[in-house]
């Protein structure tokens, strides 16, 4: 397959009038040239989306097979070309038992091409080590005390597919805990969180070295108290993970992380949830019942914002509206969290490199997706 880009994103910037050749799912050569099997105006690298919950009425822990290859065809369509699956805090370790099962198994047809859509790269457990008092949308009854035995007992046997885990580093044990996750080669980050910024800081000398969806679900910064969120901004060496649908930050929030952190540590993440990509009413799953209105969610009778309004094509396009250039945005929702997730092999456009494209138009709409050999066009 030759793909001719007449706008293509490299680790060096835009590259004009390009042909990218694939082989074996493979990068095999980035040359110039102007006739490919496919062309588009703008090939960047695939959107990663490292913590995502579900969408088109798929939930991840309560997984259905019809609903979530839907899901996964649908994330494929709009250059989505690789997830972690994102658990929530759930009360029993039945439930998260069987989401991970779901998980392996999926993983599993993948590997054997029996599953097409977006490709899962792992499994993101938002919890349960996390602080009731920033509960978010969670229960804060099923959140636990960290610790090692805690881990272990609940997700031991899935080391080998949990990639990143979220933990509150205020907590007693949490040092113990990231001690450990880091040992397993897991990535941690903090979140759902009330440090403080000496906490914090402390925490990013351990090897947390990420914010879960910055602001949300976070001590605020106050003048006297600038907390976790704080550290985080200020600290050079720490991704931030941004929902950028402008409805759990207000644009110039987004645009105020994007100057301190810059796209190499700034993460476009959609947080989608089992509503995301559904009509505006009532819908209900895993317990909860969502209000929708104007792709907005909202639980606890409209209370409280529960995941994104958007998936990561829509978060491109929103950055790009707010004056962020093309290339920053596009690279905030792919090189920057497989970067995150120390992936050197997607994300990016280089000889080598897994096949996985997002092709868009001039005004940054998805076209057609590229994972491995197959093509997945815009419906």
């Amino acid at each position: 397959m030759i793909i001719y880009a007449r706008k293509l994103l490299t680790p060096a910037g835009w590259r004009e009038n390009q042909l990218v050749a694939v082989r074996n799912g493979l990068i095999e050569s980035i040359e110039p040239g102007a006739e490919g099997d496919l062309s588009a105006d703008i090939l960047a690298p695939g959107f990663f989306d490292i913590h995502c919950h579900g969408g088109e009425g798929f939930y991840t822990l309560r997984p259905e097979w019809p609903s979530f290859e839907k899901y996964l065809m649908r994330l494929a369509e709009r250059g989505v070309t690789d997830l972690l699956l994102g658990l929530s805090t759930y009360s029993g370790a039945d439930g998260y038992r069987a989401a991970l099962d779901f998980a392996r198994e999926a993983m599993n047809r993948q590997a054997r091409g029996e599953l097409p859509g977006a490709y899962i790269q792992g499994v993101h457990l938002e919890g349960p080590f996390l602080n009731p008092r920033r509960c978010g949308a969670m229960n804060p009854e099923a959140m636990l005390t960290p610790s090692p035995e805690a881990y272990d007992a609940l997700f031991g046997a899935c080391d080998d597919i949990v990639r990143l885990v979220t933990i509150a580093p205020e907590r007693d044990g949490a040092r113990e805990l990231t001690a450990h996750l880091l040992k397993k080669g897991i990535c941690v980050q903090a979140g759902h969180t009330d440090a403080t910024c000496e906490q914090a800081e402390a925490a990013f000398g351990w090897g947390v070295n990420s914010l879960c969806h910055t602001f949300n679900a976070a001590r605020p910064i106050h003048h006297r108290d600038p907390g976790v969120v704080n550290a985080a901004l200020i600290n050079d060496g720490v991704y931030c993970e941004v929902i950028c649908d402008f409805k759990h930050l207000h644009p110039n929030t987004v645009k105020m992380i994007y100057r301190l952190k810059g796209p190499g540590r700034m993460a476009m993440i959609s947080d989608s949830v089992a509503v995301t990509g559904l009509p505006d009413g009532e819908h209900t799953f895993g317990g909860h019942t969502y209000l929708v209105v104007n792709g907005t969610h909202r639980v606890n009778g409209g209370e409280t914002l529960s995941g994104g309004a958007c998936y990561l094509d829509g978060g491109v396009k929103n950055l790009f509206s707010i004056g962020i250039p093309a290339g920053d945005a596009l690279r905030m929702a792919s090189r920057t969290p497989a970067e995150r997730l120390r992936r050197g092999d997607i994300g990016v456009m280089r000889p080598g490199a897994r096949a996985h494209f997002a092709a868009l138009d001039e005004a940054l709409n998805p076209v057609f997706s590229v994972i491995d050999e197959t093509v997945y066009m815009r419906k």
